[in-house]
């Protein structure tokens, strides 16, 4: 268990269950953000042969590999002189498994005492991997857009090396209504050995399109109150931070025991260049490098204007979830539905 006391920041973390708490100077108050973030998103590729159209990292077969080396020198960065480092790391690329050290990669970060965990397509997911990791990552996801895209020989593949599985479901206007389907029961055979359906929202960045980007209207009210409903104890559903300020503003369940976007205040992103932002889907923006700058100055200086500029950005006073929320995104507004331009 991960234990971490910091002025009016507390932290606990069970490597084994996944468990993580927080709160800030007593256990009703929540702290402002982390001195140590919680957890990093580490993309350690831009590479990638299956170059979905929607990708919003627009990644493509170039061979454009963060090393081993310098993967490490992130890590290492990361390590806080007095507190020690992240709890957890999410691998993405890019594909990570098309990186010829993926498993060294693993090893390094379990060798710092950091919980790894990763997202692929599962194109290049093989026993050999399977083997190779077993006993090793906090969790697996399988990222797909549609359940027709589901490998269930892969999902029996990591179960059978015990490897926790979730499906991250990038949710989009193309298949809200399919969405509306898994949420309601009907594909659950299809998840048999999962973990969770996770639904990530769909950016219209890189190569995804505004068109495809949710929008509101009856689908959208209709999917949130079959996540209102969701009684299906054998499938257990979840969502990115991105997602929230939809739940919230519909009046799903209690706001202050719901986390609103974490970027920049509990976690972080770093890029296969480098640079460190408050996430993935900045595009460049409040960003820094770690080869010109300290992790730590970023972090805690660098960041202070980001932070700044979103405390009660929320503009909805007649939101139940108006004292927690910040509100819409920085860098995408319109994926939030009560966004009003």
């Amino acid at each position: 268990m991960l234990r971490r006391d910091i002025k009016d920041y507390h932290f606990r973390a069970d490597a084994h269950t996944g468990l993580t708490m927080r709160w800030g100077k007593t256990l009703h108050d929540n702290p402002s953000w982390a001195p140590v973030p919680e957890l990093a998103d580490l993309s350690i590729s831009n590479h990638c042969s299956k170059e979905c159209a929607y990708c919003y990292r627009e990644s493509a077969r170039n061979n454009d590999f963060l090393s081993v080396n310098d993967y490490c020198k992130v890590l290492d960065a990361m390590r806080h002189p007095e507190y020690g480092n992240v709890f957890q790391v999410a691998i993405g690329g890019g594909e990570p498994l098309e990186h010829p050290d993926f498993v060294k990669i693993i090893d390094a970060t379990l060798e710092r005492g950091i919980v790894p965990n990763f997202t692929t397509n599962g194109i290049f997911l093989t026993e050999d991997v399977c083997r190779a990791i077993q006993g090793k990552v906090g969790a697996v996801a399988l990222s797909v857009t549609s359940v027709t895209e589901l490998q269930e020989e892969k999902i029996a593949m990591l179960r059978k090396y015990t490897i926790r599985t979730n499906i991250h479901y990038v949710l989009s206007a193309k298949n809200i209504e399919e969405a509306i389907e898994i949420v309601s029961g009907k594909y659950e055979a299809h998840f048999a050995g999962v973990n969770a359906i996770i639904f990530l929202t769909y950016k219209p960045a890189g190569r995804g399109t505004k068109e495809d980007a949710l929008r509101r209207g009856e689908q959208l009210d209709r999917f949130v109150k079959m996540v209102n409903a969701h009684q299906n104890k054998g499938l257990k559903i979840g969502f990115d931070a991105c997602f929230v300020p939809n739940l919230l503003h519909a009046g799903f369940g209690r706001p202050e025991l719901v986390d609103v976007c974490e970027a920049g205040y509990f976690s972080v992103y770093v890029d296969h260049k480098m640079n460190v932002s408050p996430c993935s889907f900045s595009g460049g923006r409040d960003a820094w490098s770690l080869k010109e700058y300290d992790f730590y100055d970023i972090w805690v200086n660098m960041f202070k204007g980001y932070r700044n500029r979103q405390q009660n950005r929320c503009e909805h006073n007649d939101c139940v979830a108006h004292e927690v929320c910040r509100g819409c995104c920085p860098y995408y507004p319109q994926i939030t539905t009560c966004y009003d331009n």
